[in-house]
């Protein structure tokens, strides 16, 4: 991951800001967006086969009602595990907006004003607001609603499950699980019956495959924070009701 981008500590400061108020005045720059750009084209992916591409546009020409200032479309090619693939270069993104001190949230049901681009589907948006103040990042992570660890962890958490824990999802369902035995994690998507948030049904398994990405971005940058080598290998996911959904193993290496 870009090296000049300090992933790890943005992970303690992000915020999802559901409403922009009393971020302050500043605007973000026309430099400033052009960095968004610049910077989305160099992130990690998880599959280099799947074409992705971003369109930053004003926050009222996709009807954002919530103070935002702009509004980043994520679009993809549909293919086999696009939603993880998308989820995990966008979080990146979302730490890249928290270490230049530009607000963020994931904005699933935004409607696009382009539901293609460049032949690439809309997948998902992250609305944005400049923030002038510190104050308004989160000051105290481990405050924030989240499932016990057992819930979502089992075997040694290798000093990072607590942390890991924290990554943000649709309607903060959390929906992972985390099994480390015989010197591997295997990550699972986790859908609990009947335990979906505000979501509408149809939406769960969209929504908790990006999710997925976002956790499996989280998890990779606390591991590096930690020094843990790992060889990642992917399992398709194709959406299915399933309980427990395979969605990655991380061999551990040994030091």
């Amino acid at each position: 991951m870009n090296e000049s981008v300090n992933y790890y500590d943005a992970v303690f400061k992000r915020k999802s800001f559901h409403l922009f108020r009393g971020v302050g005045d500043d605007s973000i720059t026309q430099e400033e967006l052009n960095a968004i750009e610049s910077a989305y084209s160099a992130f990690d992916c998880l599959y280099s086969d799947i074409k992705t591409a971003i369109r930053i546009v004003p926050a009222e020409a996709v009807n954002f009602k919530r103070d935002a200032e702009y509004c980043i479309l994520i679009y993809s090619e549909k293919k086999e595990n696009y939603l993880i693939n998308a989820g995990y270069i966008g979080e990146q993104l979302d730490l890249w907006l928290v270490d230049h001190n530009i607000g963020s949230l994931w904005f699933g049901i935004g409607k696009p004003d382009e539901p293609i681009f460049n032949g690439l589907e809309y997948v998902i948006m992250i609305a944005i607001h400049k923030v002038n103040d510190e104050t308004k990042y989160r000051k105290d992570m481990f405050k924030a609603k989240r499932k016990p660890m057992d819930e979502i962890w089992s075997g040694d958490d290798l000093g990072i499950a607590n942390i890991v824990r924290f990554a943000p999802s649709a309607c903060n369902t959390q929906p992972w699980y985390v099994n480390n035995s015989g010197g591997k994690l295997t990550v699972y998507r986790y859908k609990k019956a009947g335990k979906r948030g505000i979501m509408p049904a149809a939406s769960v398994s969209y929504y908790n495959r990006i999710d997925i990405g976002i956790f499996l971005c989280i998890l990779e940058i606390c591991m590096i924070n930690k020094s843990i080598g790992y060889t990642r290998t992917l399992f398709i996911d194709d959406g299915s009701d399933s309980e427990l959904t395979k969605a990655a193993e991380y061999a551990i290496k040994k030091k």
